[in-house]
């Protein structure tokens, strides 16, 4: 198929220059196999194309690898629009051309299929799902350069095969920069943990979630049409993620019986034919579908900006990553769509909401770090219900205010009272400093901060990322039993410090490269 229209230019944002530039320096380091790690919407499918272009302009073979046949078409839709000229290996596609300098694969496909080079570059796309045959490929080409692409790195034995992760920028940043619209979450009706049993791996069984969710199947139809009614106006087109074919095919009955047009795409699907006409159907801005049900499908990579609402009835209880994955779906910017919902029917929200809050402020982080963040379970619990959930209208707290109706949490009184005497309440009450400080400034954590970002922003080469994550180790050094208070990761690099902290901050950096010299 020839293409007519006029290519467009790679126009890279700041940040996503920054991190291929981290990339280059990770490879001139002797590392092959680096992970770009960056949230929805941060456009590291846009990255990969210039790194695929740019290849192609020095005549390397080049592959870009997808986990999903119904990415395949969106990805080489994306090159085209880009004028980047490709191949696509999977099944049997009109666009098989496997000289040319690009390949888009399906990671079922190519490991079946013999090509005429072997790869100088290699992309995974959605690399946390870490499937066998991609892993196995990639171990049989050496001498070819790995990129992850993936917002979430969480996947346990990421570790075992790829040697560091790029943070590109947090999705925190993406919001306050309008590339990314913050969805609005309720948390809704959903089944009880004791009714949901597990499986082999220690996560809850689809079976369970599925018969558990259908007794409450009415209270998401009825819950969708309320919220759609008060923001929209009327239904607004929407995804929910479903634990079973089931599940969702009740899901559909409920949602069509109500006059509204719902229809299910899962791994069962007859072919790929239909569920890519449901697809194509569904981007329509005027699309007859209100609604698309997902199994185990739409999680990862699928992106429609215009989709208004999701919705969770799904549970997990150590996924992390599957969560943001599903809520990443409706977190696209679209100028007719400027607000979005997130209904959560699975208890999710209560589970990861603080850990997801903690990614989207500061980052997924270190890769040793990150990839125990799908490792341990999440208790639902009063206690974490209190932390996450507005008690007025049931929408998703952020700190102490309703990220829904703006509700805060009251302030907390500045005087305790201790055996009859009143004392004024200080952060440091709460931070206790490493034993042996003794400077003035630890009785004052904020100025500490202030100092531990001005002194990395001034001291390394390696952006404002790195100088911000270095500023963090430095004062959990001081303070290592506290947390950074919700916002001081982002807040404007300062121009003046404290004296005292500034100078407490370089003994600190002193004693880490001395302890680090003599462990060495």
């Amino acid at each position: 198929m020839v293409n007519f229209t006029p290519s467009k230019e790679i126009h890279l944002r700041d940040y996503q220059a920054n991190a291929i530039d981290g990339l280059r320096a990770g490879i001139r380091g002797g590392k092959r196999r680096l992970i770009l790690c960056a949230g929805t919407g941060a456009g590291k499918t846009l990255t990969a194309a210039h790194l695929l272009k740019e290849a192609d302009r020095k005549g390397s073979y080049a592959l870009f690898i997808v986990d999903r046949v119904a990415l395949v078409g969106q990805t080489s839709a994306v090159f085209d629009e880009y004028g980047i000229d490709h191949g696509i290996i999977q099944g049997i596609n009109e666009r098989w051309r496997p000289r040319e300098n690009v390949q888009v694969c399906s990671a079922q496909t190519l490991a079946k299929r013999t090509l005429p080079r072997d790869p100088d570059l290699i992309i995974v796309d959605e690399v946390h799902c870490q499937y066998k045959a991609t892993l196995d490929y990639i171990d049989r080409n050496p001498q070819a350069i790995k990129i992850g692409l993936t917002a979430t790195p969480f996947t346990k034995g990421m570790g075992e095969h790829w040697d560091d992760v790029i943070n590109v920028i947090p999705t925190r940043r993406l919001i306050e920069q309008g590339h990314l619209a913050e969805p609005k979450i309720y948390v809704a009706k959903s089944p009880e943990d004791a009714d949901l049993g597990l499986n082999s791996y220690g996560e809850f069984s689809d079976g369970s979630a599925s018969t558990a969710g259908i007794q409450i199947i009415g209270d998401v139809v009825q819950e969708w049409e309320g919220k759609t009614s008060e923001h929209f106006g009327g239904p607004a087109k929407t995804i929910v993620f479903s634990p079973t074919v089931e599940h969702g095919r009740e899901l559909c009955a409920a949602f069509n019986a109500a006059g509204y047009n719902f229809q299910q795409i899962s791994y069962l699907d007859r072919d790929d034919s239909e569920r890519a006409e449901k697809i194509a159907e569904f981007r329509r801005p005027d699309s007859l579908i209100t609604g698309l049900v997902s199994c185990g499908v739409l999680t990862k990579g699928f992106d429609v900006p215009d989709v208004a609402v999701g919705i969770s009835c799904k549970p997990y209880r150590k996924s992390l990553s599957s969560h943001m994955q599903e809520i990443g779906r409706v977190m696209r910017g679209h100028a007719d769509v400027p607000k979005k919902l997130w209904l959560c029917h699975s208890g999710n929200v209560e589970r990861f909401a603080l850990d997801m809050f903690d990614v989207w402020e500061n980052g997924a982080g270190p890769l040793d770090h990150s990839t125990k963040q799908d490792s341990t379970p999440r208790e639902r619990n009063e206690q974490v219900r209190e932390k996450v959930v507005c008690p007025e209208c049931s929408g998703a707290m952020r700190g102490h205010s309703c990220m829904s109706c703006g509700w805060e949490k009251p302030a907390r009184s500045g005087i305790v009272a201790v055996e009859g005497e009143l004392q004024e309440f200080s952060m440091a009450d709460t931070m206790q400093p490493r034993a042996g400080l003794r400077a003035d400034c630890i009785k004052d954590p904020r100025k500490v901060w202030e100092g531990a970002l001005a002194y990395t922003s001034e001291n390394t080469r390696k952006g404002e990322i790195v100088a911000r994550k270095w500023a963090a180790g430095i004062w959990r050094g001081v303070y290592p039993s506290a947390k950074l208070p919700f916002g001081w990761f982002d807040m404007p690099i300062p121009n003046g410090v404290d004296h005292g902290a500034l100078s407490l901050v370089e003994r600190e950096v002193k004693r880490f490269r001395k302890n680090k010299r003599r462990a060495a």
